[in-house]
């Protein structure tokens, strides 16, 4: 996980224009806030990294090669949205998975299109949107990935069942295409608990880091010392 403390984020000015400053009028306090914001957004990709570095040895690399095979071997093999990108095969028109999980066993050939998320809590534009890319991404390359049983998921890495994030999608997609971070994991053959308690472990020192500079703003630390004397 990402850490508070590697965050620089915005240059002051732009912060002293920007909606924290407008909200509490206090330019260290949004600069604060903003990092926190820029921490959230980059948590999310760091998790993608997180993930792609487990399944390193499951990685394709050239995914126009793979899909010239009509049967893959027995397995799992992943491709990142960036090794999407690059295949001639797939259309993507901008709007790639951040995972294509292939998964054989025995006779059958499935194929997992996949969309991360750290959280699972949006609002209804978005999540037609996170819904309709997946449906439009599977229609597109129906006819290339017709040797696979294709199935758009949304996982919802935090989630602990697939009606949370349904709800957290506010219910623009179906429980079939909800996915947990442990059923991903389980997917991709890596260890679900293991991440979050690595995730964990950068949770505490960021909650430590925000308290400490949060209190080395003089006018918070002066606010909170006068209303616990009270």
């Amino acid at each position: 996980m990402a850490r508070l403390s590697e965050i620089i984020g915005k240059p002051i000015e732009e912060v002293r224009k920007g909606a924290y400053a407008r909200c509490f009028g206090n330019v260290e306090l949004s600069h604060l806030l903003s990092r926190v914001q820029s921490l959230i957004i980059r948590n999310g990709n760091e998790l993608e990294k997180l993930v792609t570095n487990l399944v390193s040895d499951k990685l394709i690399e050239d995914v126009d090669e793979f899909l010239s095979a009509q049967i893959m071997d027995i397995g799992v093999r992943v491709a990142t949205k960036k090794a999407v990108k690059k295949c001639k095969s797939l259309k993507g028109d901008g709007i790639e998975p951040d995972f294509i999980v292939f998964d054989r066993k025995r006779h059958s050939q499935h194929c997992y299109v996949v969309e991360l998320k750290d959280g699972h809590e949006f609002d209804t534009k978005s999540s037609e949107k996170e819904q309709q890319n997946l449906v439009d991404f599977l229609s597109t390359n129906e006819l290339t990935l017709h040797y696979y049983s294709c199935h758009g998921k949304i996982c919802g890495f935090n989630a602990n069942t697939r009606e949370e994030i349904q709800i957290g999608f506010k219910r623009k997609i179906s429980l079939e295409e909800a996915m947990t971070g442990r059923e991903f994991c389980n997917l991709l053959q890596i260890d679900y608990d293991s991440i979050l308690a690595l995730r964990a472990a950068d949770r505490e020192a960021n909650y430590s880091e925000f308290l400490e500079e949060l209190l080395q703003i003089p006018s918070v630390r002066k606010g909170i010392l006068d209303r616990l004397s009270d």
